[in-house]
């Protein structure tokens, strides 16, 4: 788009000619440039006279959540950390990133800071029915309703260590969980890009375990997990790590055993077929914190911990072909350090 005088005055030619009626050009007060101009259409009338201004617009991040072809947007300019969170639907996902993004406002984490982000606005849609501008009667979160991946980039430094690590979060529905554990052929379509995760995060829901679901969520989970072998997604180098959410309903739960019930069972079946299975109890937004001595955000502090302390090295991703919406094809991973 280019620039061309142009004037708010009545029988001025000076966007055809270049003269100022008045004879005065720029310090006259009708003068403006019209930054509106059509490329072509100047091309073809141009003439000597007609002056184009350079432009000085600067292009920013929107700071809306990415898709996986934008995300590359923030790997070209930071290494960074790819963290994947699946689940089924209703588990908590987007609730763990919407409250992430709280309690770091609020300043719940003691050893870490926010450092920035290239999606605050993302963030801000999650956290938008948790807050009181949203005129709900009770904190909830938007249940995130498209099949392919959504990106939201977060940078965190650790205020003791000076260190400052950039990490891309992943947003991704349940029912592409479903999908994907029911259909190999989905399974590598919608979550091949796993395979370039630094962290792969498995939610299992913790309110189902506390209900008479407790056995299919179990199921569902080793299903997911066997399926994700099956079909390279998971490799005897994954580790993964399963988050255990809603703990506020379980944590005093008589006949809840985490050990007997998911754990033995867990690393029974899958052990030796997995680098490492780790474990963790979260409630990102407990359902009643006048019943239960479980705060907001409860586990969070040491699963950013943990992803802070990973080893400082760069899985990049680096284009070789076209990238499309659900699945980055013929991809390279370089390993460098940061």
């Amino acid at each position: 788009m280019s620039e061309v005088k142009a004037c708010s005055q009545v029988g001025c030619d000076i966007r055809n000619d270049g003269k100022c009626l008045e004879g005065l050009d720029q310090e006259c007060p009708h003068f403006y440039w019209d930054d509106n101009a059509d490329d072509e259409e100047i091309a073809e009338n141009e003439s000597p006279s007609v002056v184009k201004k350079s432009s000085t617009k600067i292009e920013v991040f929107k700071g809306a959540e990415l898709s996986l072809k934008e995300m590359l947007s923030i790997t070209q300019r930071y290494p960074c950390d790819f963290v994947t969170i699946l689940g089924d639907l209703d588990c908590g996902k987007t609730t763990l990133l919407a409250t992430i993004f709280d309690l770091f406002q609020i300043g719940q984490f003691k050893k870490h800071l926010f450092a920035g982000s290239l999606t605050q606005k993302a963030f801000e849609v999650r956290s938008h029915l948790s807050r009181m501008s949203s005129g709900s009667i009770k904190a909830d979160t938007e249940r995130t309703k498209t099949l392919d991946f959504r990106i939201l980039h977060i940078a965190i430094s650790n205020f003791d260590l000076s260190l400052k690590k950039h990490f891309l979060l992943s947003d991704i529905s349940g029912e592409t969980i479903q999908l994907a554990r029911s259909s190999g052929s989905a399974m590598k379509e919608y979550l091949g890009v796993v395979k370039l995760a630094n962290h792969i995060i498995y939610i299992i829901d913790g309110e189902k375990l506390a209900g008479s679901e407790k056995t299919a969520a179990l199921h569902d989970a080793q299903l997911f997990i066997q399926s994700a072998l099956d079909n390279k997604i998971f490799n005897s180098e994954t580790v993964l790590n399963v988050l255990i959410s809603k703990w506020d309903l379980l944590e005093n739960l008589a006949t809840f055993n985490l050990e007997e019930l998911v754990v033995n069972k867990i690393n029974k079946r899958f052990s030796a077929k997995l680098k490492a299975i780790n474990y963790k109890r979260i409630a990102s937004r407990p359902h009643d914190e006048n019943l239960t001595a479980v705060d907001m955000g409860f586990g969070l502090q040491d699963l950013i911990e943990d992803l802070m302390n990973f080893p400082l090295l760069q899985k990049r991703l680096t284009l070789q072909s076209e990238v499309s919406e659900r699945f980055i094809n013929n991809y390279k991973v370089n390993e460098n350090e940061r």
